[in-house]
């Protein structure tokens, strides 16, 4: 008698135990962010030929091979890449990947690549995994400054820097809204001062007071003053018809200049209202409550959020109001996704069989968008594991038979030789 069946049971045992093995871990990362899946394929091992088959003849027909088999063995044990469920987290610098693709990260001698987005910002600036510190990349020239824009990212540096804290020039103020009443029962020569906060060229606050004087019935001009230079006023007379309602200019335009360190002269727009509307200045009966109730400039102002967007642009939120384009996220993509290799940490690295990682940034060249405020769950689908772990369980079972049965058979065999 052979033993053969031992062995083939045997492997049947270990086989079906490493089966178990990979659907456990795959229920252990149930909750890990961009976890992928694996499954694990099942290969049978060589065979033992006891008769190669023959050709039929004219008097006799053609028999087929003859061979044992010798168990079973792990074919494969491959990733599943099927997109995860992005979840919403409301956290601005986590973001999931729509489609193919993985971030980028570098530590001091190595790239990985990973499609779990958590990101934060370390305590130099960078913007990092906070479980390892590899630092996030970044691809092209986003954020490098512009001849209108400051640079926040270093040329030739790849690693994300977001400048909390970092300032960044206002712009100057073009344009002055006004709105409220210039009573009829002021007087030729009486005046209503109004008086706003504008800002020059070098986004510095600068006091503009606006007066209006009238000048005759229905009639007005404006004079003005700036804080450190010179204001001057063009355009008007500002009229009224009877009725209350502004007739013309719609707009006045004043004039800053002698402001050191300033441009020679900043014009700004006097928005006086629509003519013949309700939206500006008017002449009724009643308080004088016209005042300069909005302007369009900012002064200095420091980051204090950021955003992902669909491209993998990080948006600097500032608190002037500007928002200004800090970085672009790479994103890698691969020829043969199969071929990398896991390394721990939801990393993955490139390999002979993936190929080198194709970089580039989200949406082109076959890569996923990004959802920001996001993470990518597990793929890993609990049913389909489940069954998959019955069926191991069974698997393990029928070969613990084989095994043990084998044994019995072996052991009456040397009894009855005894």
């Amino acid at each position: 008698m052979s033993l053969n069946a031992l062995f083939i049971g045997s492997s049947g045992l270990t086989t079906n135990s490493s089966a178990l093995d990979v659907i456990g871990n795959n229920l252990a990362n149930l909750n890990t962010t961009g976890f992928k899946s694996q499954r694990m394929l099942f290969k049978d091992v060589v065979y033992q030929t006891i008769n190669s088959g023959s050709t039929a003849t004219n008097s006799v027909g053609g028999t087929n091979p003859t061979q044992f088999g010798f168990g079973v063995g792990t074919g494969s044990i491959g990733t599943m890449f099927a997109q995860g469920n992005l979840n919403p987290t409301g956290r601005n610098l986590d973001a999931g990947i729509q489609g193919s693709g993985f971030f980028v990260l570098k530590s001091s001698n190595s790239v990985s690549y990973s499609r779990a987005g958590g990101f934060d910002v370390d305590a130099a600036g960078y913007l990092v995994d906070p479980s390892t510190g590899f630092r996030v990349q970044r691809f092209g020239a986003v954020g490098e400054g512009t001849a209108t824009t400051p640079a926040f990212q270093t040329p030739g540096n790849l690693d994300i820097q977001i400048p909390f804290g970092t300032g960044v020039a206002g712009f100057a103020t073009t344009n002055v809204s006004y709105q409220g009443n210039l009573s009829t029962s002021m007087q030729v020569g009486d005046v209503a001062t109004t008086a706003i906060q504008v800002y020059d060229s070098q986004s510095t606050p600068r006091a503009l007071t606006v007066t209006f004087t009238k000048t005759a019935a229905n009639t007005y001009s404006a004079t003005a003053t700036v804080s450190g230079g010179t204001a001057t006023v063009t355009g008007g007379p500002i009229t009224f018809n009877t009725a209350g309602q502004l007739v013309s200019p719609a707009t006045l335009t004043v004039a800053l200049s002698g402001i050191a360190g300033a441009a020679a002269t900043q014009n700004i727009t006097l928005d006086l209202g629509t003519p013949l509307a309700s939206d500006g200045l008017s002449q009724f009966g009643g308080a004088t409550t016209a005042s300069a109730v909005n302007q369009d400039g900012a002064g200095f102002g420091t980051l204090t959020d950021v955003s992902i967007g669909s491209d993998g642009v990080l948006s600097g939120k500032f608190s002037n109001g500007r928002t200004l384009s800090l970085a672009q996220l790479a994103i890698a993509g691969f020829n043969n996704e199969g071929g990398l290799i896991r390394t721990g940490n939801n990393y993955f690295q490139s390999s002979v069989s993936s190929g080198e990682a194709l970089v580039g940034v989200a949406g082109q060249g076959g890569r996923g968008t990004l959802v920001g405020g996001s993470l990518e769950a597990s793929n890993v689908d609990i049913a389909s594991e489940f069954a998959k772990l019955i069926i191991a369980q069974r698997g393990f079972e029928v070969n613990a038979k084989t095994v043990s049965t084998t044994s019995d058979t072996l052991q009456s065999l040397v009894a009855i030789l005894r």
